[in-house]
């Protein structure tokens, strides 16, 4: 079964780290071909590179490559832009195809828009929240809910070490994300700092670039608790030093970055929003917070800086949490969504 993975986003976010974990966990199905149809010098077709994946890159307008897709058995598209070439493809060789939506928005309200996700064998959903608005937008064949895979990050020790000597001694606050406030809110986690400005053992560290890191560090300007790193690809070395994980999102399709959080024994704080109380489960496996409220945010924090046996409880019960998100568990729901959708049209 020949299956093509498109993704055309330019950068690698949350949604491009989950298109090659779920083609990395497919790979135990030898009866698979799969092959990632991405932009042409991406960083995701570099990573896919690194990571020997089959690619095939193509350049503007994308749709002028729908004939490329002819080979292909079964479509799955990973971000918005790929569902009109799955469209395409499928109008012109009736090549099934899926779309994974990870945003909990409407899609654009055209018409071509509405017929291609309409179009689609099916629509899978990372949360609830998402599944609830794409019924409410596309009368489409089929909807399914299957969430983000609880990536296995190794941290590298040597860099571990050095980072744990940079910050003896403080009680580590970390933030991995885009920095685009009106999404990951990170606005929110700076006014709690400058709250918190007193505990000098405290400190916050981001992690990520993005359209807003001027405005944020404008922001966080005077306060000596807050450290922007920049954009990293050892984010296990981050996560394997920090004490607790902030993730105070204003929308958010699931929370991939949480599930990470949960594999280093990490108690979280995230917003009470979208899909994050799909994953959150509100003083079991971590705290809720209203994103809107930094007074609550910087109460939390205090609550688990002060209470270690907190920490522990939440952070043992989110590891435990997470096994139910592995690669293997995800991918075999996946492969039997192919395997489902192929025997239909055959």
């Amino acid at each position: 079964m020949k299956i093509a993975h498109i993704n055309l986003a330019k950068g690698i976010r949350g949604g491009e780290n989950q298109t090659l974990a779920l083609i990395e966990g497919l790979s135990e199905f030898k009866e698979l071909d799969q092959t990632l149809i991405c932009r042409k010098n991406s960083d995701l077709e570099k990573k896919a590179k690194e990571k020997n994946i089959k690619i095939l890159s193509i350049g503007k307008p994308f749709f002028i490559n729908a004939f490329r897709l002819k080979k292909f058995n079964i479509l799955h598209v990973h971000e918005g832009r790929s569902t009109y070439l799955a469209y395409f493809a499928n109008v012109l060789f009736k090549i099934p195809y899926i779309i994974t939506r990870r945003i909990p928005n409407k899609p654009h309200d055209k018409s071509i828009t509405k017929k291609a996700y309409k179009n689609a064998a099916c629509i899978v959903s990372l949360s609830k929240k998402i599944n609830s608005v794409m019924r409410e937008f596309a009368a489409s064949k089929r909807f399914e809910i299957i969430p983000s895979i609880a990536r296995e990050l190794k941290p590298s020790q040597n860099e571990v070490e050095n980072l744990k000597k940079r910050f003896e001694g403080k009680f580590v606050i970390g933030h991995i994300g885009a920095l685009s406030d009106h999404h990951k809110n990170q606005s929110l986690i700076i006014k709690a700092a400058k709250l918190l400005q007193d505990k000098k053992d405290i400190i916050f560290i981001f992690l990520g670039n993005g359209k807003d890191e001027k405005m944020l560090k404008e922001m966080a300007l005077g306060l000596d608790n807050i450290i922007f790193e920049g954009y990293k690809t050892n984010t296990a070395d981050y996560y394997a030093i920090f004490d607790l994980f902030v993730y105070p999102s204003k929308e958010e399709g699931l929370g991939s970055a949480i599930l990470e959080a949960f594999g280093f024994k990490l108690p979280v704080i995230a917003s009470n929003v979208d899909g994050i109380p799909d994953i959150v489960i509100n003083n079991k496996n971590g705290l809720l917070i209203d994103p809107a409220n930094e007074n609550e945010l910087k109460e939390k924090i205090e609550l688990l800086y002060n209470n270690k046996e907190l920490r522990k409880k939440l952070s043992n019960s989110g590891f435990e949490f997470k096994n139910g998100f592995s690669s293997k568990i995800l991918s075999r729901k996946y492969y039997n969504l192919y395997k489902e959708i192929s025997n239909k049209i055959n």
